[in-house]
Parts: C-alpha cells; structure tokens; sequence
C-alpha cells in the first residue's frame, strides 16, 4: 500500500490525520488568520442556506414551481453575499471553560 505523503505530513507522531482522529492531542491549533477564515467560512455556508431555504419559500408561493428554483437560486446568493459580510464585522473568540483547556494539545511539533 502505498503512503499518500500529504496524509503522512499532517499526521502526529503517536496518533493519526487530524481530520480523521478525533483525539485531541492528534489536533493542530488554527493561527489566527485559519481562525478568521474558518469562523467567515461558516458565517457564508449558513447565509447560503438560509438563503436558498427562504428563497425557495417565497418563489413557491409567488410563482410555484419555477418560482423554488428561481427564488432558491437568488436566496444562495444574497445568502452568501450577507454571510460574506457578517463574517467581516465579527471576530472570532476562543471558547470558554474547563472543556477547552482540557481539549488543548500540550505538545505538538509539526514535522
């Protein structure tokens, strides 16, 4: 079997691809850039779905059938377009409690 080199470069010595070992010493921490990124990301991925699920009911009601393509289509956008925004006003805070200090890896050294 052959070793996939990107998988092998993610992994952490004693524990497997963080994106596929929920441990978490097996986890990377996000820079602050990754961060900002992932929490706009999310904002988007919402605002398209919201979107799409709020145009989709307006264009049945006003123009059946047609009306959930067209209206699901243009919610997306807008969706994604107010997610994009919202994602630039808001920063990011790290989570609060015990579970988050526990969940920190102590040492990780990237290969």
């Amino acid at each position: 079997m052959a070793v996939d080199a990107d998988l092998a470069a993610q992994a952490v010595p004693g524990h497997g691809v963080p994106s596929q070992d929920p441990d978490p010493a097996a986890q990377h921490a996000l820079t602050d850039s990754e961060s900002r990124r992932e929490s706009q990301s999310a904002l988007m991925g919402g605002g398209v779905m919201a979107g799409a699920a709020a145009g989709a009911a307006v264009g049945v009601a006003v123009a059946g059938p047609v009306g959930v393509f067209v209206g699901g289509t243009a919610g997306a956008i807008a969706g994604a377009l107010g997610g994009a925004a919202v994602g630039q006003v808001v920063e990011p805070q790290p989570p609060v409690g015990t579970d988050y200090e526990a969940a920190q890896p102590r040492s990780i050294e990237r290969p």
